[in-house]
């Protein structure tokens, strides 16, 4: 337990911390110069969605999730022994742990996350789950949206390109249509899910609400 709390007393350490903002962005710099070569999906899934890089393709370089594991205890470490448990730096704390909260929901987040494709003929249904029973029914469609009716609720909505639909637990988009015949198209659409979707809301009001607390904690005490 005391090497525990001292390994951890070390990763809170502002010089440790400090290398982890120089290595995050130099791999956000680095991932963003390749995806602009490469494209965005095998930048992601070589700098963002993984452990570790392997620089010169022998020295490994941590990626993403290898620092931000190392920056949740950084923080985690700065909340525990660094900043004073009392009401005034109650706001700083609150701040520290928006943090911790944006990384775990984060990490939660692409476990459990959902994302595919699905297609349907123009006036057919489309199954999403069927274990949950999920689906809706295609109306009409053209090429800036389509006309759907939502099984769960049995109302006729619009899924046009930038107003996607919530259908069940899902955020179903429409992404375009092939001509059939002349009279049936088959549509394509984006699904997905994701159940810490709020993780980024709450990070946010947390941060807010911590930087108005110290903020009112630090003026509003100043004696005049």
């Amino acid at each position: 337990m005391k090497n525990f709390a001292r390994t951890l007393r070390l990763l809170g350490s502002l010089q440790f911390g400090l290398i982890l903002l120089i290595a995050l962005f130099a791999l956000i710099f680095w991932g963003t110069l390749f995806e602009a070569k490469a494209g965005v999906e095998l930048g992601s899934a070589r700098f963002f969605d993984a452990w570790w890089i392997l620089v010169a393709g022998i020295f490994p370089f941590p990626a993403l999730k290898s620092l931000a594991v190392l920056l949740f205890f950084n923080v985690l470490s700065t909340c525990i022994f660094r900043i004073p448990h009392t009401w005034k730096k109650f706001g700083l704390l609150l701040v520290h742990l928006s943090v911790l909260i944006l990384i775990a929901g984060s990490f939660a987040g692409s476990l459990y996350k959902e994302s595919f494709q699905a297609f349907g003929l123009e006036g057919g249904e489309v199954r999403i789950d069927s274990t949950e029973n999920v689906g809706f029914q295609i109306l009409d469609t053209d090429s800036a949206g389509c006309t759907i009716v939502r099984g769960d609720k049995a109302d006729t909505v619009s899924l046009e390109w930038n107003s996607p639909q919530k259908i069940g637990s899902y955020m179903v988009y429409f992404g375009e249509f092939f001509p059939m015949t002349p009279t049936k198209n088959v549509v394509r659409f984006w699904v997905k899910r994701d159940p810490f979707a709020f993780v980024p809301y709450l990070f946010s009001g947390i941060l807010l609400f911590g930087l108005i607390w110290h903020l009112a904690s630090q003026f509003g005490g100043r004696k005049r």
